[in-house]
């Protein structure tokens, strides 16, 4: 099989692996992995974000971030309110329990990456890393 394809493959075993592991860890913290995702990147953007940009940088359908947006407000994680520039447009502010839950998730993260790659050295993650790096250059995405 061509390298490159090989490649290509193991990227999508990697990813897949990657979300089982955050859907069972995640579920410790009461979350799913989507909205986990949500609760880092709103906690990434200072705790307040415009939902389509939130949205956006999911990389998901906006139905199903959605659908997290409003089980994270339902549970008190997050507060969604009517941009007042344009009523079209939702922002999302976290709470004080998605800023603590934020914290927790970042935890749970440095724990699974720590495991997630087997016997990889310190070394050796450094030189995947640099080399998928290469890979995510603009030129290569859609």
């Amino acid at each position: 099989m061509d390298r490159f394809l090989a490649l290509f493959e193991m990227v999508g075993v990697l990813a897949r692996r990657r979300y089982l592991i955050g859907e069972k860890h995640f579920s410790s913290l009461g979350l799913n992995h989507s909205e986990a995702r949500l609760i880092t990147l709103l906690s990434q953007g200072g705790g307040a974000i415009a939902q389509d940009a939130l949205t956006n940088a999911m990389h998901i359908d906006r139905s199903n971030a959605g659908r997290a947006l409003k089980r994270l407000e339902q549970d008190g994680y997050v507060v969604r309110r009517k941009d007042a520039e344009d009523k079209r447009a939702n922002f999302v502010r976290m709470t004080d329990k998605g800023r603590k839950a934020a914290g927790d998730i970042v935890k749970l993260r440095k724990r699974i990456a720590q495991t997630f790659f087997g016997d990889l050295s310190e070394r050796e993650a450094e030189v995947v890393l640099h080399l998928l790096g290469k890979a995510l250059v603009e030129k290569n995405t859609p």
